[in-house]
């Protein structure tokens, strides 16, 4: 979690470069944070989903263990979909395109959705 919050910290408190030099290297800089964000997600989902041997940890239902797998599998999926994507898109219209591009976007932030769903309804669950 700690590595999500710093991530997150990193990417809003980037330095900004001249106005001149900044396109690339800001784009670089998100796409690297955003990688690095979503491989923060994957980590903690695949942690939690690990089972515990004794009494002592944390116990998931059934529901939340399928939430937290996939919250491992989803963004691991969309991130390989991404060069395959960009092979068989260039022949497609803009529209198209455009569709392709949230339905991956979508895929990619389900994925640390369905973690943070499965946290919450343990924390609710925990609660009552």
């Amino acid at each position: 979690m700690v590595v999500i919050i710093w991530g997150v910290f990193g990417l809003a408190t980037s330095v900004s470069l001249p106005r001149s030099d900044s396109g690339f290297a800001e784009g670089l800089g998100i796409i690297f944070y955003g990688v690095y964000v979503l491989g923060g997600f994957v980590v903690l989902a695949a942690g939690l989903l690990v089972p515990q041997r004794d009494d002592s940890g944390i116990r998931f239902s059934a529901h939340q263990r399928k939430l937290l797998a996939y919250g491992v599998v989803a963004p691991i999926v969309s991130v390989l979909v991404i060069p395959i994507g960009a092979t068989v898109s260039p022949p497609l219209t803009e529209p198209v395109i455009d569709v392709l591009v949230a339905v991956l976007a979508a895929l990619i932030l389900s994925g640390p959705l369905a973690t943070m769903t499965a946290l919450g309804l343990k924390l609710h669950s925990h609660r009552q």
